[in-house]
């Protein structure tokens, strides 16, 4: 039973992380394709340029490990409820996008602000203020915990947090710049990357 449950959590942690590849790529495609005369406000700069390959990266990461196959049964009770946990995340982390994503059908990727678009502070976005980048450090996460590696928290913690906490840093810039007040208010009701909400 227990190899059923750690295989069953590896290749759904393995799934979810190629798809995660997959919907970025979408994302920018999406943004690109997007009409200029519609965004009023954005930015792209070498912050934003070192998170464009993160994608790319954790397919690369999930690759590598997939190709060195899992950890060698018999599986102890620690691996079972690791990798048990483990997909677990991962499909939080889907359900949190899925969240985000019907909660501000516009969202693509990178920095932009589109004209007429308002402080998005319900749905996902009413709880936390960046649910697609907390569900991309879930993601990461859940693949150290499936494949018992060490590699994708090493990825994690020197690349993907470092870096998208500067993005998260410009979002909230040009967020800054271009609502002032109204979105320091949103900030103060509303956790960055651990939920929180207040009335």
């Amino acid at each position: 039973m227990s190899s059923v449950i750690v295989r069953l959590a590896i290749l759904t942690v393995t799934v979810i992380a190629f798809a995660r590849t997959g919907w970025v790529i979408v994302g920018f495609i999406r943004t690109l394709l997007r009409s200029r005369s519609t965004i009023v406000a954005s930015r792209w700069g070498w912050v934003e340029l070192l998170t464009v390959p993160e994608p790319v990266v954790l397919a690369a990461v999930t690759y590598v490990l997939a190709a060195q196959g899992t950890p060698e049964a018999p599986w102890s009770a620690l691996h079972v409820v690791g990798a048990t946990a483990g997909a677990g995340i991962a499909v939080g982390a889907v359900a949190l996008t899925a969240w985000a994503f019907l909660s501000l059908p516009s969202v693509g990727s990178g920095h932009y602000v589109l004209e007429g678009q308002r402080i998005v502070d319900g749905g996902a976005y009413g709880w936390i203020r960046h649910p697609l980048y907390l569900g991309a450090f879930m993601i990461w996460l859940a693949l150290g915990m499936v494949y018992l590696r060490l590699l994708p928290l090493v990825v994690l913690a020197v690349y993907v947090v470092p870096i998208y906490l500067l993005y998260i840093r410009e979002e909230e810039g040009l967020m800054m710049q271009r609502y002032g007040d109204e979105y320091r208010k949103y900030q103060g009701r509303v956790g960055g990357l651990v939920p929180r909400r207040q009335l």
